[in-house]
């Protein structure tokens, strides 16, 4: 039987399998790239944009790519530490009601504007903690083209994943 520590430490393995695949997604996004990664090479945590202390105490991180190629662009962030207790010391969320609405998802929730959006796009991000994990989920529109902002819709389902694995579950949580 799984101890309360046991169950919330994602593995790269099942880090991997929180990450949603292309069926997950809206029929109007498609996958582009999936992957996690062990801290064998601290250097992949660092180029996937998380700090260097999170990084020095960080058990896996991995990355999701979902476009449909021409109006939209989502990317999942997911980096996974050995307990609640040091997600919760690196990531202290305060998101505002405004910034993320009535009852966000996950333990603690920020909103971020990117850092340098492609030109003619624009876009919006949250980070969410979830137990030991640490989400970037991030989603990136074509100016003028309209789309729905699906920036909360993808976040939340990226929470439930996490819960799932979490719990020792397949994480099944789709937004179709």
């Amino acid at each position: 039987m799984k101890t309360a520590s046991q169950a919330v430490v994602l593995y790269p393995e099942s880090l991997e399998g929180v990450l949603p695949r292309g069926i997950n997604m809206p029929a109007d996004v498609g996958q582009r790239a999936v992957k996690a990664w062990d801290m064998s090479d601290p250097s992949i945590c660092q180029s996937e944009g998380w700090r260097d202390d999170w990084c020095a105490k960080a058990i896996a991180v991995g990355r999701g790519g979902y476009t449909d190629l021409e109006s939209q662009e989502m990317d999942v962030r997911l980096i996974s530490f050995d307990e609640p207790a040091t997600a919760e010391a690196l990531f202290a969320g305060e998101g505002t009601a405004d910034e993320v609405g009535q009852n966000p998802p996950g333990d603690e929730i920020d909103g971020y504007e990117p850092m340098s959006p492609a030109a003619g796009w624009a876009g919006r991000g949250l980070y969410v903690r979830q137990g030991a994990v640490v989400a970037k989920v991030e989603y990136a529109w074509a100016e003028g083209r309209e789309v729905p902002d699906r920036l909360m819709d993808v976040t939340r389902m990226v929470v439930e994943r996490v819960q799932q694995a979490q719990s020792g579950d397949n994480p099944t949580a789709s937004m179709r």
